[in-house]
């Protein structure tokens, strides 16, 4: 397949950048050696072979070397879409973990309706009331080995830190590449996103007091979240479909 003169001159621009960083390192003098003619010699041609890289071979003229290329520009896409089934498996841990929680609460209430004092012979109603205790009390052990809340928590972490970082990744990649944002829909609920974290994550110390209202809130949040986080990934689609179509370094 033919290539046109702009990608013949980025695949000649990356090949002479790498042969620029590769051919000194075959010329460092020994430590307290003095720099040969040659060594000299071949630092001038490195600099003139540097120099020599289109500068349509970057976004901004390389103004900010890998940073601004085609590589960089697709982590934050890459990045936030992993985040976002990540997100629907930690729901589903924060509903188990939160099942845990429940059926203790309903077993509990169910042992203060049997007798205080033990009848010679237990009623169908009472025998019926131990079965359902009994049955519930096995489905709540059985969610326990499962170590929902645990698994929850950590990656619930993981996505804070992850999303945040790679949210802000994303930020700074563009303006590296454009050096402009571009307000949007897409920059105003990915600015919900990290908002919804953050708040659902200051709510925990409330939640594991056993405020209701929090974890209620908790889960609101979250919810939000993942309607904004679905809403959001036709549109980053759409942006790094751009990306991967510009005329730009890999790296």
């Amino acid at each position: 397949m033919a290539r046109t003169p702009r990608a013949r001159a980025r695949l000649l621009g990356c090949g002479i950048a790498a042969a620029a960083v590769c051919c000194p390192l075959g010329f460092v003098p020994a430590p307290g050696a003095t720099p040969t003619a040659p060594t000299r010699e071949a630092a001038a041609a490195a600099a003139v072979v540097v120099a020599a890289v289109p500068a349509e071979a970057w976004a901004k003229g390389g103004q900010w070397g890998p940073l601004e290329g085609k590589a960089s520009s697709l982590v934050h896409p890459i990045m936030m879409a992993t985040l976002f089934f990540v997100t629907l498996y930690t729901g589903y841990l924060g509903w188990q973990s939160r099942q845990v929680r429940t059926l203790g609460a309903e077993v509990s209430g169910l042992r203060k309706q049997l007798p205080k004092d033990p009848e010679k012979e237990e009623s169908s109603a009472t025998k019926s009331l131990r079965q359902q205790i009994s049955e519930l009390d096995s489905e709540r052990k059985q969610l326990i080995k499962g170590n929902f809340r645990d698994n929850h928590f950590a990656l619930s972490s993981l996505i804070l830190g992850g999303g945040i970082f790679f949210t802000l990744y994303g930020v700074f990649n563009t303006w590296f590449r454009a050096e402009k944002l571009f307000p949007g829909p897409h920059l105003f609920a990915g600015a919900g996103i990290v908002a919804c974290w953050a708040l659902s994550a200051a709510l925990v110390p409330y939640m594991e007091k056993g405020n209701e209202g929090a974890r209620t809130a908790h889960i609101g949040l979250n919810c939000v979240n993942l309607l904004l986080f679905a809403w959001q990934l036709p549109t980053g689609f759409e942006i790094a479909q751009k990306v991967w179509g510009l005329e730009i370094a890999w790296f």
